[in-house]
């Protein structure tokens, strides 16, 4: 350290992490104590250290001109070459996660409120100058003793953490992980304020439930948790937090940056005006907020002058436009040991679809006739598209499960927290109705939070689970609640999917526990679990869609292996197929599954963003669909059904809020 801290006396370290490490010093020449944060390159590959030296200088510019009582000020940067570190006040107090650490239960909304605004006010401060952090968490906040919030590591947060190529061994990616937008997973380069209003968001949730929204048990779980699982209201893990609050910071952790709050102070009013309901008045002045909301959001904000490493606009432009063409969460490159990051197959176009499979002699399962000795396979064909429900037609969120049974079609929609009938020309016939007056009923009589999968039986009843809770909940063929009934196997989070198979048995997709979930529809009693939490064949990660054949044979994705298994009617694993990736006959998150008259297997393959079809032992026949916002395109779709009366295929194409019905052609 000899005459690289020649104006500055070295007291204690601090603290270090997988990037850098912070020193207590003594400036020489004023006697004041700060604190030095030196850059660190052991976790980085040699053949970038002169990038990250050169970000590193850059970012630290940017946090200089950084001056606000919320975030913690940069007193000046190392010129000189080789010496890459600057210098900052020194905090006294600790950080957030230290006392998320000590304390013994959660924040209370009243305790929490001072902290939650001063950290907006930073943040809104940083974004109007252009400013992005990107690594919002509770180490990165500190609460000094007076009371006081300041926000560190501005702008060293991307290049620290997420394009290191030892990040699973420096033990910085599990870390931030939890906190990250989806956004960030997918081109942590091009993201704007949004991914801000989505990490305080995760900070919140964590401070008034005392858990974190979206983890799993590594990385690839948690990434697809952050990626497509939804989290459990805030109210339902601390009774203290009312719904509508509860509301506030759920919008705020949206996937889709378009749906969260357009500023961080928008969050905050929000967060205001639900509170003080039940705390009265938080000391601060809604009305002045009220008036920045008005002056500073209702007028869309321009995005594209988001910029916390000073890169040129037209750059910029070009990055985001060829992140649009080709953006997937294979392109996920902090974390190598799951992710394929070689160039992908390209996915095959709608003209490709008439060729016949090469292996066009399948024998099905226990013997039977070659599959294409009965009919030719030819194209998915679209027919229209729903988009629409009710007398006045308002239009879907965010559609995110369908179910179709004896002319009658069910559609959830997760934003708007319902779900809607249509009947056999997709015409809108009645919306699901909640009964609060339903004695002994746990959801308040049906009430929806995050409906995930929707089945109906031969009686017309519609059986609705929610990824928030493990209730089932049960209406009749009138849209109207009859009853609920538990998962009694079940612990933190919820249920996926559901199906029902000939003999009235219900099965349920159980996340937390890696396995299914086995009922008796009628009564709702537990039977069996099938499966059991593993990465061997008939276990499961993150078992999500279910559907079942003629034979009863159970057929399941799941997400976290990102295969498809198979199990015989008696719970028995048979098979499974599938790999992450992007060619023929690979996944990126297959999220639900249907099978036809023909016993063909439909694996919607979320994020490649398209349907794949595949034989009943598995093998590739062909793939259908793109990413787009044309017919015969969709954008991260999460559920389909099939129709095999009318051949029909329903897929609910969430991205494109729109529901396309395409038909199944047999020659």
């Amino acid at each position: 350290m000899v005459g690289k801290y020649d104006n500055f006396k070295i007291l204690s370290e601090l603290g270090r992490g997988g990037m850098g490490i912070v020193y207590k010093a003594q400036d020489k020449r004023s006697g004041n104590i700060i604190a030095i944060k030196q850059l660190l390159l052991e976790s980085v590959d040699p053949q970038k250290h002169d990038e990250f030296k050169d970000r590193f200088v850059r970012e630290s510019k940017t946090a200089l001109r950084l001056n606000h009582e919320n975030i913690v000020k940069v007193l000046e940067v190392s010129e000189n070459p080789g010496d890459y570190f600057y210098v900052m006040e020194y905090l006294d107090g600790r950080s957030l996660r230290d006392d998320l650490l000590k304390r013994s239960k959660p924040y209370s909304i009243e305790d929490f409120w001072p902290i939650l605004r001063q950290i907006t006010e930073g943040l809104s401060f940083a974004h109007a100058m252009n400013v992005v952090h990107r690594d919002v968490k509770p180490d990165n906040i500190f609460l000094l003793r007076d009371g006081t919030v300041k926000i560190t590591d501005f702008g060293i947060a991307r290049a620290a953490d997420f394009e290191a190529t030892h990040l699973t061994k420096t033990g910085v990616m599990l870390g931030t992980l939890a906190y990250v937008s989806p956004e960030q997973l997918q081109n942590a380069k091009n993201v704007d304020h949004r991914a801000d209003i989505f990490s305080l968001a995760v900070v919140t949730y964590e401070a008034l439930s005392g858990k974190l929204p979206f983890t799993g048990e590594g990385i690839a779980q948690t990434i697809v948790k952050i990626m497509s699982s939804e989290e459990v209201p805030l109210n339902k893990l601390n009774s203290a937090i009312p719904e509508e609050l509860a509301a506030v910071v759920s919008k705020a952790l949206r996937k889709k940056p378009k749906d969260r709050y357009r500023a961080t102070k928008e969050f905050l009013r929000d967060f205001q005006v639900c509170a003080e309901k039940i705390c009265g008045d938080l000391g601060s002045s809604l009305e002045d907020l009220n008036t920045w909301v008005e002056h500073n959001v209702e007028k869309p904000i321009d995005i594209s002058t988001f910029d916390s490493h000073d890169t040129r606009q037209k750059q910029m432009d070009a990055e985001r436009a060829k992140a649009e063409a080709v953006t997937s969460c294979s392109d996920i490159v902090a974390v190598p040991a799951v992710t394929n990051v070689s160039s992908p197959s390209p996915v095959p176009s709608a003209s490709s679809y008439n060729s016949k499979p090469q292996d066009a002699t399948e024998v099905s399962q226990g013997g039977g006739v070659p599959f294409f000795n009965l009919i030719d396979y030819t194209p998915i064909t679209w027919l229209k598209t729903i988009s629409h429900f009710g007398d006045s037609r308002s239009t879907f969120e965010e559609p995110n499960a369908v179910a179709y049974r004896s002319g009658r079609l069910v559609i959830s929609d997760a934003a708007r927290r319902e779900a809607y009938a249509y009947n056999n020309d997709g015409r809108w016939v009645l919306n699901l109705k909640a009964d609060p007056s339903v004695q002994q009923s746990k959801t308040n009589g049906g009430r929806l939070s995050k409906p995930s999968g929707i089945v109906i039986d031969e009686r017309g009843r519609i059986y609705v689970c929610d990824s928030s809770d493990h209730f089932i909940r049960v209406f009749n063929n009138q849209g109207n609640f009859i009853k609920d009934f538990k998962n009694i196997q079940g612990k933190e989070g919820g249920l996926q999917g559901i199906a029902l198979d000939t003999s009235g048995l219900l099965y349920a997709s159980d996340q937390n526990n890696g396995c299914l979930q086995v009922f008796q529809s009628d009564m709702g009693l537990w039977v069996r679990t099938i499966g059991a939490k593993g990465r061997e064949q008939g276990q499961f990660q993150l078992p999500a869609g279910l559907t079942c054949d003629k034979q009863n044979r159970i057929i399941a994705s799941d997400y976290g292996t990102s295969r498809i298994s198979i199990f015989n009617k008696t719970g028995m694993f048979i098979r499974s197929f599938g790999e992450k990736g992007k060619s023929s006959g690979m996944f990126n998150l297959p999220k639900a599954v249907a099978v036809d008259r023909m016993d063909r297997i439909f694996v919607l393959d979320s994020l490649n963003h398209r349907i794949q079809v595949f034989g009943s032992s598995g093998n590739w026949l062909c793939t259908y669909g793109s990413l787009g916002k044309e017919k015969d395109q969709f954008c991260g779709p999460s559920d389909l059904c099939i129709d095999n009366q009318n051949n029909l295929l329903f897929v609910a194409d969430k991205g494109n809020k729109r529901i396309q019905v395409l038909e199944l052609k047999f020659k």
